[in-house]
């Protein structure tokens, strides 16, 4: 199994300091239980709650049927799920964010020099506004911004914001019949290619 002294979890707690932890090879335990990897004093976490396992060089989240949930980049985690650098999750009032500065190990997601999906500067910027509830300092929303943040945020209208969301929407093969689901999906495309970077 492939050592990971490069991955490292970032902590941050509402009102609190970022707080580093390393991801070595095997398991680590995140939850209230004082014998926890990564112990977090917060009601609202589980004795038990979330476990991060380096399996041949690839981190794999899993929440362990905690009773609050974990979010990962804003989507309910319901099912073990892969890691990628810049990866949020939430749990209770804690965000974690990935931080894994490997490169070219086997089994690991290789970002590419220019992102994947060449973006005009009206949607990158839309891109954006979309994750920033994600992505801003001590955040711990659970969700994208609305078409109306969106539109208050680069100064358009409503209708405006909700072409560019559609425009993007068709750049990152996100259909319409995803529905209420749909920023959901815009979102995590977004991060996943680091379009708003």
């Amino acid at each position: 199994m492939l050592a990971r002294m490069d991955a490292r979890l970032w902590l941050t707690a509402k009102g609190g300091e970022p707080r580093s932890f390393p991801l070595p090879s095997g398991r680590t335990a995140v939850g209230r239980d004082p014998e926890a990897d990564i112990c977090l004093d917060d009601d609202a976490v589980s004795w038990h709650h979330l476990e991060i396992e380096c399996r041949g060089g690839v981190l794999m989240a899993t929440d362990l049927d905690s009773r609050n949930g974990t979010a990962l980049n804003g989507e309910p985690l319901d099912r073990p799920r892969r890691l990628r650098d810049g990866d949020t999750l939430v749990l209770g009032g804690h965000r974690l964010e990935v931080s894994d500065a490997s490169r070219g190990q086997a089994g690991v997601t290789v970002p590419a020099s220019t992102p994947s999906v060449d973006l005009t500067e009206e949607e990158r910027a839309t891109a954006a506004a979309l994750v920033a509830p994600y992505r801003g300092e001590g955040a711990f929303a659970g969700r994208p911004a609305t078409r109306a943040e969106i539109a208050a945020t680069l100064h358009v209208s409503e209708r405006t914001a909700q072409r560019r969301l559609d425009a993007l929407a068709a750049k990152l093969d996100v259909g319409g019949d995803a529905g209420r689901e749909r920023p959901r999906l815009i979102a995590a495309r977004v991060i996943e290619l680091g379009l708003d970077r």
